[in-house]
């Protein structure tokens, strides 16, 4: 038999001394009390083997898998065998407080996502709303054409009315203000629809009608030729036992007497229309101011009259005297305030002589 060369003779004589090692130790300095004979037998035939063909075979080597299972003491019950249900791979969106398995509540060891919660946009500023916009009235139905007046506005139709007969358009406001007030504050679309003929046949409420001064002053009822007819505007301005109508209508209070014997044909020749009447804004201006000049014989200039001439007409309108109700006394503070001057009111009375009617001293 040749002889080994001496560092595999060395390699080998190490790798049998450890197979012997692992041996001895596996079978005499086991801490198990108990001798196996049939594994004895196995591992020594291996060993044997293994030097004979030097097929090198590690036997069963259980120390330290042996080591490491402790050998459970006597009278101690096995832990029972838990089988587990296979874990869904999806992910709840929250995790269930306890999973029962035979009996026994156990925590699931995987961890849980919460649930995304969305981002909230930021709160945009909310608009405040815009007022509702109040329903415009139902437009008065226009006149027709040769039914409306020359005029503009509330201050072009004093302005034409006192061009028509040459008196001052602050005379005619004195008056007014006096007779119908009402008729100096109108707007200019109140003052348009009440220069229009025949309006008291398109009013829509009896205030517009009672508004135009187009009632009777003495009983204060509308009359029986305009819509709301009988319908009372105001308290009559002498008591009902009298009887006494004067039929007196329109911003300047015109008698229906006068109107009807003289003035109706008269201001229908100065604008030049076919049908007049008082409740026309502008045809109880100039209706006025025709019974004005007429009772003044007035002849000077239009727009500046001669204030003992404002005067007169203030005596003639009252009846042919100042003293009722003080009336020249509060023409003149009228005519004052339109025009602009500053006449001495006090005793205007006392230019005329006492009783005969509005004649000068």
């Amino acid at each position: 038999m040749p002889r080994l060369p001496k560092p595999v003779f060395i390699f080998t004589s190490i790798i049998i001394s450890l197979f012997i090692s692992s041996f001895l130790y596996s079978h005499y300095f086991n801490a198990s009390p108990e001798f196996n004979a049939v594994a004895l037998k196995n591992d020594s035939q291996s060993l044997i083997t293994a030097i004979t063909s030097f097929h090198i075979e590690f036997p069963r080597i259980n120390l330290i898998s042996e080591l490491a299972s402790p050998t459970p003491e006597p009278n101690q019950e096995p832990i029972p065998t838990i089988e587990y249900e296979t874990i869904p791979t999806e992910v709840p969106s929250s995790p269930p407080s306890s999973i029962p398995t035979n009996g026994i509540s156990i925590i699931p060891t995987y961890s849980y996502r919460p649930t995304k919660i969305p981002t909230k946009l930021p709160i945009q500023p909310t608009k405040t709303p815009k007022p509702t916009e109040k329903p415009k009235p139902t437009p008065t139905p226009l006149a027709p054409p040769e039914y409306i007046r020359p005029g503009t506005s509330l201050e072009d139709i004093y302005k034409i009315a006192g061009e028509k007969r040459c008196v001052p358009a602050a005379l005619l406001k004195a008056f007014v203000a006096q007779e119908g007030p009402g008729a100096l504050s109108y707007s200019d679309q109140s003052a348009l629809f009440y220069n229009a003929y025949d309006w008291w046949h398109r009013a829509k409420e009896v205030k517009e009608v009672c508004g135009g001064y187009a009632y009777h002053t003495e009983t204060g009822l509308i009359p029986q030729d305009s819509l709301f007819a009988g319908e009372k505007c105001k308290e009559g301005f002498n008591p009902s036992t009298t009887g006494y109508d004067s039929g007196s209508m329109g911003a300047t209070q015109i008698l229906q007497s006068y109107w009807d014997k003289t003035y109706k044909d008269k201001v229908k020749q100065k604008l030049k229309v076919g049908q007049a009447d008082r409740r026309v804004l502008l045809d109880s201006l100039v209706g006025f101011g025709l019974i004005v000049v007429d009772n003044t014989k007035y002849s000077g200039s239009c727009n500046n009259w001669e204030f003992k001439y404002v005067i007169k007409a203030a005596c003639a309108n009252a009846g042919g005297s100042c003293e009722p109700y003080n009336y020249c006394y509060t023409i003149c503070n009228n005519y004052n305030k339109y025009s602009g001057q500053n006449n001495n009111c006090n005793n205007v009375k006392d230019l005329f002589v006492p009783g005969s009617y509005c004649q000068f001293k």
